[in-house]
């Protein structure tokens, strides 16, 4: 079974050096797609090239950059963050063979997927993870746990390339119904459209705390995977809620 192969985020990489490392490690595994979120030193990047091995000048290898995270997963139904450290946000968290499971399941049912990598500095910050449906902790020495950015990717692309074929054959016996989850764009369009209900009746209150309680109100949504059908339904009591 051919499956679309998850679509590779990184988040304010800083080194041209780890781009192109992790472009390499991606193709060598057939994951084909990345996505760069305001590149520290911009792109095209001649040190990413150099690193690369060839696989920026492959045909079928694919880089865009883009402004922030909402807008690098609008097109994607399941999106995992990887994150190392212990976060207080109430998401799922997987090791690197549940997490890989869960990509698979979703690919068989012909959805979109993609994993997040945070910046070589300090990872992923609350505002990005709380957009994520789960969280990745990659299985390793947990007395050593600081692994480089495209070694971190080749990992996750490495057992994605092993298992998929194993994976989607198990699913595909067990008749699993596709669930139609909802797109992250769609699943922004619904928080942002409420969020915007919430301020105009002055919902945010203390404003100092009005950051967090957007992230609580993404993390609400974002963990319990929403088909279209239910979003539709939401949409449809917000629209009876405001009716003058």
């Amino acid at each position: 079974m051919n499956l679309l192969s998850p679509i590779i985020i990184l988040i304010e990489p800083q080194l041209g050096e780890n781009i192109g490392s992790t472009s390499r490690a991606m193709l060598n595994f057939d994951v084909k797609n990345l996505r760069l979120v305001n590149p520290r030193d911009g792109w095209p990047n001649p040190n990413a090239k150099a690193r690369a091995a060839g696989a920026l000048e492959d045909k079928a290898f694919n880089v865009s950059v883009f402004k922030n995270l909402k807008e690098a997963s609008t097109d994607i139904s399941y999106l995992l963050a990887t994150s190392a450290r212990h976060r207080d946000i109430n998401k799922p968290v997987y090791n690197s063979s549940e997490a890989i499971f869960n990509i698979i399941k979703a690919e068989t049912n012909n959805m979109r997927t993609g994993v997040v990598f945070g910046g070589e500095k300090s990872g992923l910050n609350n505002d990005d993870l709380v957009k994520a449906d789960g969280i990745i902790n990659i299985d390793c020495n947990k007395d050593f746990n600081s692994i480089n950015l495209s070694m971190s990717v080749l990992t996750i692309c490495f057992q994605w390339f092993i298992e998929k074929e194993k994976i989607s054959s198990i699913i595909k016996n067990s008749n699993n119904k596709n669930k139609n989850l909802a797109t992250k764009y769609e699943l922004n369009y619904f928080i942002d459209r409420l969020i915007n209900i919430l301020e105009a009746t002055k919902f945010f209150n203390p404003n100092e705390k009005k950051k967090v309680m957007i992230n609580n109100i993404e993390a609400i949504f974002t963990r319990n995977n929403l088909t279209v059908q239910e979003l539709k339904t939401l949409h449809g009591i917000i629209t009876s809620i405001t009716k003058d």
